[in-house]
């Protein structure tokens, strides 16, 4: 099944910048394996885990109803030697919140584990400071960003 590209500025740095690992795909949901382990460790609410495409699918539309991102910047990339780990840093370039249209200035950090051209695991490391501040706070974020703690 091929998935909507909803998110083009982080499907096309990933093609970019380690696309000589991934099978070819249109969307980041498509780069991902069924199994797939996404982790955002700095979620408002705690750390925020899917588990398995679908999951991952359903969650990436969030994104861009919360932010507008022209383009991620890469600025850094360190690959392991085990030849299936790479560590993105990266930057939001031109981007604001949606329904705030205040700065969202973000900086990532991400690690992927790719396994037979699929990402296997992926860690989305961001500032849950600058992701408030430009959706307008915490209330302004759908329960499944915020992690666990803020959806009890």
């Amino acid at each position: 099944m091929a998935y909507p590209d909803v998110f083009p500025p982080l499907t096309n740095l990933l093609r970019n910048s380690i696309g000589d690992l991934l099978d070819p795909a249109e969307s980041f949901a498509d780069m991902c394996a069924k199994d797939v382990a996404f982790e955002a460790p700095y979620a408002p609410g705690g750390a925020n885990q899917l588990v398995g495409r679908d999951t991952v699918a359903e969650y990436m539309p969030v994104v861009p109803e919360y932010f507008d991102i022209e383009e991620l910047v890469e600025t850094a990339q360190y690959r392991a030697t085990n030849g299936e780990t790479v560590i993105l840093e990266f930057h939001a370039k031109n981007a604001t919140g949606v329904k705030t249209g205040l700065s969202y200035d973000q900086r990532y950090i991400n690690v992927i584990r790719v396994r037979n051209g699929k990402i296997a695991e992926y860690r989305d490391y961001w500032n849950p400071i600058v992701a408030l501040t430009a959706a307008g706070g915490a209330d302004a974020l759908p329960d499944n960003v915020k992690g666990p703690a803020a959806r009890t």
